[in-house]
């Protein structure tokens, strides 16, 4: 895959591993990609990150265990909450 991958600094990777798969994920083609100020941010050192920036994404699921997920459009969400405790309810 293609990737822009920030680690001191930002560069862009023609042929970047792929993901490896997680129980319950899911495998996803990135069809456009946003660029905000936490990402700047992360640029100038916040929170330490390493790693591939963008969590503002839509794209289409290409590879799941729960084979009615394949194909189907999604968008990207950094907030993921357990949905049982007082907080997330």
């Amino acid at each position: 895959m293609r990737a822009l991958v920030f680690d001191q600094s930002l560069t862009f990777r023609p042929r970047h591993p792929e993901p490896p798969e997680i129980n319950g994920d899911a495998l996803v083609k990135v069809r456009q990609a946003g660029i905000c100020a936490t990402d700047l941010e992360i640029l100038r050192g916040y929170m330490e990150f390493s790693g591939i920036p963008g969590h503002e994404f839509i794209g289409e699921v290409v590879s799941a265990q729960n084979q009615d997920l394949v194909g189907q459009r999604v968008v990207g969400e950094i907030n993921v909450v357990c949905g049982r405790c007082d907080l997330c309810l």
